[in-house]
């Protein structure tokens, strides 16, 4: 993977922040619909998160509480394995989350890294933001 440096990130989150200003919000291709009895969850209230390292028992677990404990919610989880491996990407409903955006992503990243692994916490905006992109 190649290194990006701080100034081209900076950039880059910038330039997502400026274009997500400037669109103006429109439904896309495949929002789910409402639930049966219920309300549709609300656009760009989930967050992405992305868990690779080297896999150990339990790792799953010890990240999706994590996640319950900020009242986040996993709606949707996709995990490989590739010999000694781990990968993992989160979908998460942050629409009731009890802690703030960062403080989610700050405690997701510290659990991770306390398993000995890395992860990246993305809002939904900024991850279909750099699709655009």
């Amino acid at each position: 993977m190649k290194e990006v440096s701080d100034e081209t990130l900076r950039r880059l989150v910038a330039e997502v922040t400026r274009e997500l200003a400037r669109e103006p919000r429109r439904p896309t291709a495949g929002t789910p619909a409402a639930p049966a009895g219920g309300v549709a969850r609300a656009r760009g209230s989930r967050a992405v998160v992305t868990t690779t390292g080297k896999n150990q028992r339990g790792i799953v677990a010890k990240i999706a509480q994590a996640i319950a404990d900020t009242g986040g919610d996993i709606v949707d989880i996709s995990q490989t394995l590739v010999s000694d491996y781990f990968t993992m990407i989160i979908v998460v409903d942050a629409s009731a989350l009890t802690v703030s955006f960062a403080d989610f992503k700050s405690r997701l990243e510290k659990t991770v890294s306390a398993l000995g692994a890395q992860c990246l916490v993305m809002h939904e905006d900024v991850v279909e933001a750099l699709q655009r992109v």
